[in-house]
């Protein structure tokens, strides 16, 4: 099931298993919370634990096989991403064949160990949300205080965080302060009191390394990294920045139906269009080098989701070879 849905629905009757797969930070963390909010509230903090890549799978089994002394439902986390032995994923399958009734084990599915228990798991897709869900989900949240917001400044909101559930939340609550209630959030209020940052500081980002200005480039990247968004949103957010500035450098489309085909604002084609007109002055070969770091970053993404490569390392081998082609 998609983790918004569950968020939406709430959990009253909780499964035995849940198996957390994808890379959105913010809706693993919600997940985690509304299964954890399950255990009634007095109780809370004694029936609640959490194991990680120092705890043998045998403490968990024993946890979760063990009858809760205050008499409530007890919730596990399980964030272990070191490989199991076989003897670890054997005492897992036993377990989730026949689960206790007392206890929820949450499992944090981030590399190949749970594959052979996951057909007995209720699995949650946590992986990044679409336009539409965030419609469903943050339009919730914003009624729930007593506000309304419509489809255009729902979806201008979802365009200026680049689909980061976690920073659309931020800026909706934000935009809630501001409202009083009953009053409609409007796409002029998202334009007034939400920064497109993200889209535009990747365009400057980009725009940085093209011109050799690494030590920008760098600081831009740096920023991001303090702010805590993760290796991988930021592999995402850099291939689709230089996708599009590849797109518009080759396309000849006016403004509006540019904007619409690559998902974007006007105003951020225009900023982008005029940043390819000087690098296309001043670089030989502009175009080809695009060319070539778009099909470099999306061979990266591949190797991510295929496993050959961590997070870490893509992100890393991204701006190393965003740098060699400045130089060149």
């Amino acid at each position: 099931m998609r983790a918004v849905q569950l968020l939406i629905d709430g959990v009253e009757n909780p499964s035995p298993v849940y198996l957390l797969k994808g890379s959105d930070g913010y809706l693993r963390r919600e997940v985690v919370r509304t299964l954890q909010e399950t255990v009634p509230a007095e109780a809370r903090e004694l029936c609640l634990e959490e194991y990680g890549d120092d705890d043998d799978i045998y403490s968990v089994i024993a946890n979760l096989s063990t009858v809760s002394m205050f008499g409530d439902r007890k919730v596990v986390y399980l964030r272990r991403q070191k490989d199991l032995s076989d003897r670890e994923k054997k005492m897992l399958e036993d377990y989730v064949a026949d689960p206790a009734d007392t206890a929820v084990l949450l499992i944090d599915d981030k590399g190949q160990n749970y594959i052979r228990i996951a057909k007995k798991c209720v699995v949650v897709d946590c992986s990044q949300v679409s336009e539409e869900e965030v419609k469903k989900y943050v339009g919730a949240v914003v009624r729930e205080s007593g506000a309304t917001m419509k489809d255009g400044a729902l979806s201008l909101l979802y365009s200026y965080c680049a689909g980061d559930l976690g920073r659309i939340i931020s800026e909706a609550q934000k935009l809630i302060s501001y409202a009083e209630v009953g009053h409609e959030i409007t796409a002029n209020d998202v334009e007034q009191l939400v920064a497109a940052d993200v889209d535009y500081k990747m365009y400057e980002m980009a725009s940085a390394f093209t011109d050799g200005k690494t030590d920008k480039a760098l600081e831009i990247l740096a920023g991001f990294r303090a702010k805590g968004e993760s290796p991988i949103r930021l592999l995402y957010n850099i291939t689709s920045a230089y996708r599009r500035v590849f797109h518009l450098a080759i396309s000849d489309l006016p403004t509006a139906q540019q904007a619409a085909a690559l998902d974007m604002s006007e105003r951020a084609v225009e900023f982008n269009r005029r940043m390819i007109a000087q690098n296309k002055k001043k670089i030989s070969g502009y175009v080809v080098k695009l060319k070539e770091v778009v099909e470099y970053l999306y061979e990266l993404e591949y190797k991510f989701k295929s496993g050959v490569i961590s997070d870490e390392s893509a992100l890393n081998m991204a701006v190393a070879k965003l740098m060699a082609v400045a130089k060149r």
